[in-house]
């Protein structure tokens, strides 16, 4: 199903706006608040832009932003419905380009061949993507540039799950292998989001000649001892070194490994020590320095995040790598000019596109619901008070509201499922390394 928006109601009041040569622009992932961004931004330079999805209800399918909405089979259950229907799209509407935006991009590359053929897909090959998104190949890879990571090992098997908890457990000081790992760690499945079914792993005092137990503190719902038996989430997992300092994030926009637009922000306000609902750019140049690094030595064409920690000795230890749109694209504005970063990057010379200094951006719900819990009441009073919220505009108003209706359907899937929300507003585009990538 497609819906339509009257031409003369879209792109806003973006009066400074950088504008591009006109494009058709289909987006996939329409639900997330980074779609409706960038839905908004190309708009506001002068694309035509149309969304894809899979919900009945989402952010873009009700902005002004938007020219034309379609409802496609979900990617993650239907993939050869999904791409035929974006094929459908592209040959109807004459799109010039796909920017897929949410996990959906993994099937768009899965069709990038065929995709290809009719329109250009801003999307790296599946194999290089499935390289970057694994939580435990994407620190080979960096090691492998001789950039500094933390200690990580993979846990593909049950086997290996227990083997490597007993040997932890009964690992001394002398054993350099697992010397990384006493002061704790972190588990998490080696493909997954937004922070879901990580586990936070500390030390547990015992009695002196006793061996050494771990105790998970957060995302297992346990207080008790970390028992070494295997969960029952599935594998690979990975565990990997408690690097204690600051949260770092960079949302950025890279053609042939150089980069065109960049933007950093520290985390303060998350749920869960996973997604981020507030923004505030942050100018760092040893971080810029590494993502160009890294960009460079890769290769890479396509959106690239990252996640950091940076120590309290000033050195930068990433995380994990999204190859997607992220919430740093918050913080461009339309004057910036994102769509010459996306689609002329030959414009920019040898600069990137930045966020201005000033800007700052939330999410209003989750910041209204949780950003009060941390930081202090004052701080987070003038934070909530001085930015602006992604999804509400005043001339582009129907997404706040759409929002509301989006939440209650993923409710009702969740429910149905057994699912949390935050399983349920993923589950029908999530992508977890399946197979048949290469």
């Amino acid at each position: 199903m497609t819906t339509r928006m009257d031409a003369g109601k879209r792109g806003g009041s973006a009066a400074y706006a950088v504008r591009v040569k006109r494009r058709k622009v289909l987006l996939t992932g329409g639900r997330a608040p980074v779609a409706l961004e960038m839905a908004r931004l190309l708009a506001a330079a002068g694309c035509e832009v149309h969304v894809a999805e899979s919900l009945k209800h989402y952010l873009c399918r009700v902005s002004n932003a938007v020219a034309g909405s379609s409802r496609v089979p979900s990617p993650a259950r239907d993939t050869e419905g999904f791409l035929d229907e974006l094929e459908r799209i592209v040959r109807r509407e004459g799109i010039d380009w796909i920017v897929p935006t949410c996990e959906e991009l993994f099937y768009v590359s899965s069709g990038l061949e065929r995709l290809g053929q009719i329109c250009r897909v801003f999307a790296a090959p599946l194999g290089q993507l499935r390289r970057l998104y694994s939580k435990w190949s994407f620190i080979k890879r960096a090691e492998q540039f001789g950039l500094s990571v933390p200690a990580t090992h993979l846990l593909a098997t049950p086997a290996e799950w227990s083997e490597w908890m007993e040997r932890i457990a009964a690992a001394s000081p002398a054993d350099e292998t697992m010397r990384d790992y006493a002061d704790g760690f972190v588990l998490k499945l080696e493909f997954s989001r937004s922070g879901t079914k990580v586990r936070l792993i500390r030390p547990v005092a015992g009695a002196a000649g006793t061996p050494r137990t771990f105790g998970a503190v957060q995302g297992s719902g346990k207080s008790n001892m970390f028992a070494a038996q295997a969960p029952e989430d599935g594998f690979p997992w990975i565990a990997q070194q408690l690097v204690t300092g600051r949260g770092l994030c960079t949302y950025s926009i890279v053609h042939d490994g150089k980069l065109t637009a960049h933007a950093a922000y520290a985390v303060t306000y998350s749920i869960r020590s996973g997604a981020c609902f507030y923004y505030e750019p942050l100018e760092h140049p040893a971080l810029t320095e590494w993502v160009r690094t890294f960009a460079r030595l890769e290769r890479f064409t396509g959106q690239l995040a990252f996640d950091f920690i940076e120590t309290a000795d000033g050195r930068l230890l990433p995380l994990e790598c999204n190859p997607r749109t992220t919430g740093g694209i918050h913080l461009f504005r339309p004057e910036d000019g994102l769509a010459a970063a996306l689609f002329e990057p030959e414009s920019l010379g040898d600069t990137f596109v930045r966020p201005q200094p000033r800007t700052k951006a939330m999410l209003a719900l989750p910041m209204l619901a949780l950003g009060w819990r941390g930081g202090g009441l004052r701080t987070w009073l003038r934070k909530l008070a001085s930015a602006r919220d992604a999804v509400y505009r005043r001339d582009d108003p129907r997404p706040f509201r759409e929002q509301l209706l989006m939440l209650a359907e993923l409710r009702r899937i969740a429910r149905a499922r057994g699912q949390t929300m935050m399983e349920a507003s993923t589950g029908d585009i999530e992508w977890n390394g399946d197979e048949g990538w290469q």
